[in-house]
């Protein structure tokens, strides 16, 4: 919650964003806009006041404002890039909530072979699901969409934990495991002979080592 400082700075930034967009917003107006953004922190509305003056034209409104909070929801278009990778089940998909329930009502669409109906489908859907989750402060949620080719799936599982979208818990069972690389040589083994693998670590060559004198003995 911002405090009385923080959102009497708001007042101004607001008013003097508008200002900047060849727009003019009254003051009463900014402190309505302020009671709706004062759950954010300073730092959020900052950024999301400079999108406003880098991106908008002549009219500034909390609507437009609160697109532009990063509350971890990716916006429309960047929703349908990853969503259309689902189209080939070969794929691993991580995505929210919100854009795997738009993509069912595009499914149908793509099933039928007309992504160009799909995309605006897709998109009217999500922005309605994203305005309601935005009025509710809803962050955004994560999840897999597994696809049959598990090479692509480890890779974007892993991606996925390592930006922190999706925790490890989620995906384990679904992670393939390296192999673990041998200790020793098992062709040579076969000829009597006991060499240790160019990983194995100082005690176990010594055991190796340990084990071909009594071989040889």
């Amino acid at each position: 919650m911002l405090s009385d400082r923080e959102q009497e700075d708001l007042v101004k930034g607001l008013m003097a964003t508008a200002e900047v967009i060849g727009d003019q917003l009254r003051p009463t107006a900014a402190a309505y806009m302020v009671q709706d953004l004062s759950c954010y922190s300073m730092a959020e509305l900052e950024r999301a006041l400079a999108g406003c003056r880098r991106e908008l034209k002549g009219r500034l409104s909390l609507a437009a404002v609160l697109e532009r909070i990063d509350d971890g929801h990716p916006a429309p278009n960047e929703a349908w890039a990853v969503a259309i990778q689902a189209a080939d089940e070969r794929n691993t998909v991580v995505w929210t909530t919100l854009a795997q329930q738009a993509w069912n009502t595009a499914l149908p669409l793509v099933q039928a072979g007309d992504k160009i109906a799909a995309r605006p489908a897709f998109l009217e859907t999500y922005a309605r699901l994203l305005k309601d989750a935005r009025a509710a402060r809803l962050p955004a949620s994560y999840t897999p969409s597994l696809g049959f080719d598990l090479t692509s799936r480890n890779a974007v599982l892993t991606d996925a934990v390592s930006k922190g979208l999706l925790a490890h818990d989620q995906v384990s069972d679904h992670l393939q495991l390296t192999a673990a690389t041998p200790a020793f040589n098992p062709v040579a083994l076969l000829t009597g002979k006991v060499e240790a693998s160019p990983d194995a670590n100082a005690k176990i060559r010594a055991r190796l080592e340990e084990l071909a004198r009594e071989l040889a003995a």
